[in-house]
């Protein structure tokens, strides 16, 4: 994905690679959550690490639970 800021040693480590914004727009407007697909694409940086989107989210009242069940599949 080209984001210098992770190496494979923070991977091995047990740390977690970020999410490119539009990863996160796009699954957000698949799911159905088009509103928030747009405030995420004005508000989010570019990679979002896990924190940082699972913050985002709660906030907005989704979970990573909410989305899974949107596209069809089970936590």
């Amino acid at each position: 994905m080209g984001y210098g800021s992770v190496t494979r040693d923070d991977r091995e480590s047990g740390g977690e690679m970020p999410y490119s914004r539009q990863e996160i727009v796009t699954i957000l407007r698949r799911t159905g959550y088009a509103e928030l697909a747009d405030e995420a694409e004005r508000v989010l940086p570019d990679p979002v690490d896990s924190d940082r989107l699972a913050a985002f989210a709660a906030s907005h009242g989704v979970s990573r639970d909410d989305l899974i069940n949107e596209m069809g599949g089970s936590p």
